[in-house]
């Protein structure tokens, strides 16, 4: 039996933030193109999940491929590198450190890579849908002090160039494991459409995103097996 197990936070969950009603919801992921190919597919991801939990379920959930044609998908990294925002606004003094220090999150990523394919498995790496800045910057001054958020970030850009950093983490160890990049980052960069693809949080994807990540995640499961 082929298998597609996928673990990842809300990007991968397939949340959405829906304007008209204020909220988040799920657009729950339709991998009905790889049921048609012969997956199973399960996906762990939770939204808020960090490196941390990721590593946890996995241990959990993945014990043995059992001979099974097994694909895992990892997707973290969106939760790793966000600050507590209303610490900063408040204190902007104070030494503030983000959800996952850099060092910790890729150390932690290559354990969950290593231990994968202990198991059997072959693995696939996401990188991360780039976030918008300015409905990001907007999004998490909500009832805080923005000209203070702003003042500590230098610039707005800077949200999105420390997110791009994680990025870069994640995208060198692909590399150095040789495992295959699914890049939906690249799917939206190139989008004509972009703006309409991240909801109005500035970092989780619209209906629409999610489709093309559907798309690229379906098209890069089928060249990887």
């Amino acid at each position: 039996m082929k298998k597609l197990i996928i673990f990842g936070d809300s990007i991968l969950k397939g949340v959405t933030f829906s304007k008209e009603n204020g909220r988040y919801r799920l657009c729950m992921p339709n991998y009905d193109e790889l049921g048609k190919e012969g997956f199973e597919v399960k996906n762990y991801s939770k939204m808020g999940a960090t490196i941390d939990y990721g590593e946890r379920v996995l241990k959990e959930e993945l014990v043995d491929s059992n001979g099974d044609d097994c694909v895992v998908l990892f997707e973290y990294g969106g939760n790793d590198c966000d600050y507590p925002w209303k610490a900063i606004s408040e204190n902007p003094d104070d030494s503030h450190t983000c959800r996952t220090a850099p060092g910790i999150f890729e150390r932690t990523y290559r354990t969950c890579v290593e231990y994968a394919r202990s198991v059997g498995a072959k693995v696939l790496i996401s990188n991360l849908p780039p976030l918008d800045s300015e409905k990001y910057m907007a999004w998490i001054s909500r009832g805080l002090n923005y000209d203070v958020i702003l003042n500590w970030l230098g610039d707005k850009s800077m949200l999105y160039r420390w997110h791009e950093n994680y990025n870069r983490l994640i995208e060198r160890i692909a590399e150095k494991f040789s495992a295959s990049l699914v890049d939906v980052r690249g799917a939206f960069l190139t989008a004509h459409n972009f703006k309409s693809l991240i909801s109005e949080d500035g970092i989780h994807p619209t209906e629409d995103g999610h489709i093309l990540i559907n798309r690229t995640v379906t098209d890069a499961v089928l060249a990887a097996v």
